[in-house]
């Protein structure tokens, strides 16, 4: 009998563990009181998880959120909450963003220039 081949997903059992490509993912836990304004007060940030891909990310987010008795999910911010006594959680998914994105080129643009910078004074000619 041919053997059946390994799920890729996460919540199919494998890890990942060798595969990390794709893993940028992570999810956050925005909290504040009720009575305050979150663009005016900045809530208190918590990371729940990092490094997942982004449906474990996502699966992750509402089953933080299903925690509680109110709960539900918000278009706009494509953010799952949840409210208990008195406090709000939002549970976000965070991804790549451009910083992350710009600071990963100038890091591969520097290692390159040392990389050729190196090289060419070990080729230097000798000057006898």
């Amino acid at each position: 009998m041919p053997r059946r081949p390994k799920s890729r997903r996460p919540h199919g059992g494998d890890t990942f563990d060798r595969a990390p490509l794709g893993r940028v993912f992570s999810v956050r836990r925005e909290t504040w009181r009720i009575d305050e304004d979150p663009r005016s007060t900045p809530p208190d940030v918590a990371i729940v998880a990092s490094r997942r891909t982004a449906a474990d990310a996502a699966d992750l987010a509402r089953e933080a959120a299903a925690a509680f008795r109110k709960r539900g999910f918000h278009k706009p911010s494509r953010s799952w909450w949840g409210v208990e006594d008195g406090w709000f959680h939002r549970f976000r998914v965070q991804g790549p963003t451009a910083r992350t994105t710009a600071v990963a080129v100038a890091l591969g643009v520097t290692a390159a220039a040392v990389f050729l910078v190196r090289r060419n004074r070990r080729r230097a000619p000798d000057e006898d």
